[in-house]
Formats: structure tokens, sequence, C-alpha cells
């Protein structure tokens, strides 16, 4: 059954997707912006994994901007889906693998793993709505 475009569902599907697209594009780019920052964050407390973090910190801004963009556009939902979930997918894995690798406090990156669950929540959301309204049909 297809969505009715004018129904509250596709209204807040519509709404929930460009701020979710576009806050993450904003975020890509604040972290291009600061990248040597962002970059000594990434790669901080990964011992002998840092070179792959200081990479990391290059691909994961750009992966957030594609991701970003795409879902505030409405296009290729397969490819937004795929970048983002990765780009959002390693940021708590790569907060809690700093204390198993160089001891840093669990409290100390708690915080942020939290955060990076919140916004993976909202992203199910996004692209359970962007392919039930406006992206493709909805199963009953």
């Amino acid at each position: 059954m297809s969505c009715d475009l004018k129904s509250p569902k596709a209204g807040a599907a519509t709404a929930l997707r460009l701020s979710f697209g576009l806050s993450l594009l904003l975020v890509g780019i604040a972290h291009y912006m600061s990248l040597e920052m962002f970059s000594g964050m990434v790669s901080d407390g990964l011992g002998a994994l840092t070179i792959l973090g200081t990479i990391w910190a290059y691909v994961l801004p750009a992966l957030m901007i594609v991701g970003g963009a795409l879902f505030a556009v409405g296009m290729y939902y397969d490819v937004a889906s795929w970048v983002t979930g990765l780009a959002l997918g390693s940021i708590p894995v790569g907060m809690l693998l700093k204390p198993v690798l160089s001891g840093v406090a669990l409290p100390d990156v708690m915080p942020m793993a939290i955060n990076a669950f919140i916004w993976i929540l909202v992203y199910v959301m996004v692209v359970k709505l962007c392919t039930c309204c406006g992206g493709g049909s909805c199963e009953k």
C-alpha cells in the first residue's frame, strides 16, 4: 500500500528526514572545520590502532556529509542508509574500544557512546519512515 503524501505520517517523515539529514551534514562539516582536533580525539586512546583512528577521522565526516545530504534531498536511500549506518555505528564501537586497548576509563567514553546510540535510534526511525513514506511502499 502506498503512503498518502498528504498524511500526517508523511509530514512527520519529511520533517524528521530533513532535520536528521541536515544535522548529520552539518556535524560532518563541523568535523572537517576542526579536523586537527577531531583527528586527535578519534585516534587518542587507540593504542596500536592509532593510525587507523587517524585515517577514520578523515573518512567519518565524509560519510556523514554524504549520508546527511542524501537524506536531506530525499535521494538514494539505500546509499544514504549504508554510509550513515557505517558512520554512526562506528562511533560507539570506536569509543568503547579505547578502554580495552589503552585503559582509558570507561566513564570517560560512555557519554559519547550513549550519544551515538541516540543518533542511531533516530537514524533507524528515519530509515523506517523514509522507506515507508515518500521512498517506497508501506507493508501492512
